[in-house]
């Protein structure tokens, strides 16, 4: 990657959130979609997010690496909150034909700091929520098939944001699937299939939003270099075929 596409992804990946808040100003203000101007002119394809699976599985106290799960750190934080999806938001406003019916309020908030108002350059849609409530919105959007990318703030609070993704409003989801280009980071998982379990339903194909399992002849094929980890055919399976490894 050019130096320039380095930095600028250094920047968007550490105030990724900010930069969104500051797009929502200008949007509100000027009546524009300003990320998609941004976007074309200049991120272009040097930034990104990174996949990370939703165990629904896990205890709540279970403990994990934090960049990995997102429970571990929901059960340490001490801090919750939950705000509008900016992408969901941008696209029921500037699209004639909004094709998305997820919900708008599903960006979690995670601090280890002592209350809200100590996170930075918070929303200002931000509410506080119990840690319950975020989990439940965890397994609803994990019903709803939506990916779950992490931002993480370099601060003293170790602030963190978890988007749950759609790809027909995620701009970083979008871009990647029409273009091809690699602006998303995979998680450190892989799924793996125990052929003798799987009964070739299909259903894994259908939620599996980067063409990583498809269906020859009714026999399930499957491509490892373009899995990323997300663990929605983990949950989708209905007889538990499928499960996530550590790479």
């Amino acid at each position: 990657m050019p130096i320039l596409g380095k930095i600028l992804s250094f920047i968007f990946g550490a105030f990724e959130y900010f930069i969104l808040e500051g797009f929502r100003y200008l949007d509100t203000k000027l009546n524009i979609n300003t990320f998609n101007i941004a976007n074309r002119y200049i991120f272009k394809s040097r930034w990104g997010g990174k996949v990370i699976p939703l165990n629904a599985n896990l205890d709540v106290e279970t403990k994990f690496l934090p960049s990995q799960e997102i429970l571990s750190l929901l059960s340490r934080s001490k801090v919750t909150g939950i705000s509008n999806c900016y992408c969901r938001e941008t696209q029921r406003k500037h699209s004639d034909n909004p094709n998305c019916d997820h919900p708008i309020k599903t960006c979690i908030h995670i601090g280890f700091g002592k209350s809200l108002l100590e996170i930075p350059y918070k929303s200002e849609n931000l509410i506080k929520v119990s840690k319950e409530e975020i989990k439940q919105l965890l397994e609803e959007s994990d019903r709803r098939g939506l990916v779950h990318q992490i931002i993480y703030f370099p601060n003293p609070l170790f602030y963190y944001v978890v988007c749950n993704c759609c790809p027909c409003c995620c701009v970083i989801m979008n871009k990647f699937l029409k273009s091809g280009s690699p602006q998303m980071i995979k998680s450190d998982f892989i799924a793996h299939t125990n052929i003798n379990k799987c009964n070739n339903c299909g259903i894994c194909e259908e939620y599996c939003n980067f063409g990583a399992r498809k269906f020859n002849h009714e026999k399930l094929a499957f491509l490892p270099d373009l899995c990323f980890g997300c663990g929605l055919c983990v949950s989708k399976c209905p007889e538990k075929a499928i499960i996530l490894k550590k790479k």
